[in-house]
């Protein structure tokens, strides 16, 4: 109401084209609502099914608790590229990803900040994105241009995010974001000198 408002006083629109603006706004973020709402109703389906036991009961004894952590994050990184919501993703994988860490001994914050990476990874890659939607569509830019320069910056987080979370379960979670970090400062070293000798030979 105060940028209508303003936007009247300073003579950029008038009032019926900044209610068209606003209609179509909210027009666009109704696909992102549809969205969080099936996906908070899933996660409570999820819940009253009472599936995170029914996981740890599969998962128990089958697979090692220290693969745990980056099958969370892939998992995590699957559905939200499906979906195109990271927050949606969180709905879903949070109470299942909690409960399987707890029983399994893994950290919290560690199957937490899985959840978390994974849903981001997704967000940010997936051509479906409420992110790259509303980023390209906000900025004038083309939607799949700005889809492919997402790409394969989430490609390289979300490969130390993994690595990191794979090595770390070997040695100590303790170790998970400093490893991280280094993974990333290497990398981008690494990316700078190979961009620096494609630029030396064009």
């Amino acid at each position: 109401m105060s940028i209508i408002l303003m936007m009247v006083i300073f003579k950029i629109k008038t009032i019926s084209q900044s209610l068209n603006i606003y209609t179509s706004g909210m027009k666009n973020m109704m696909d992102i609502l549809i969205i969080l709402v099936l996906a908070w109703s899933l996660g409570s389906v999820l819940d009253k099914l009472d599936t995170a036991n029914y996981i740890v009961q599969i998962i128990d004894g089958t697979i090692p608790p220290a693969v745990v952590p980056a099958l969370i994050f892939l998992v995590g990184a699957c559905m939200s590229f499906a979906n195109g919501t990271s927050w949606g993703t969180f709905a879903i994988m949070l109470p299942l990803a909690i409960p399987l860490g707890h029983h399994l001994d893994i950290p919290l914050t560690v199957c937490i900040g899985a959840v978390i990476s994974g849903g981001i990874f997704g967000d940010h890659s997936s051509p479906i994105s409420d992110t790259t939607i509303l980023s390209s569509t906000g900025a004038g830019a083309d939607h799949k241009d700005h889809n492919k320069t997402q790409v394969p910056i989430a490609i390289f987080n979300g490969s130390v995010t993994a690595i990191a979370l794979l090595i770390t379960s070997m040695i100590d979670f303790k170790f998970t974001l400093l490893f991280a970090l280094f993974l990333m400062i290497i990398g981008v070293i690494i990316l700078s000198k190979f961009k620096k000798n494609q630029y030396q030979k064009t």
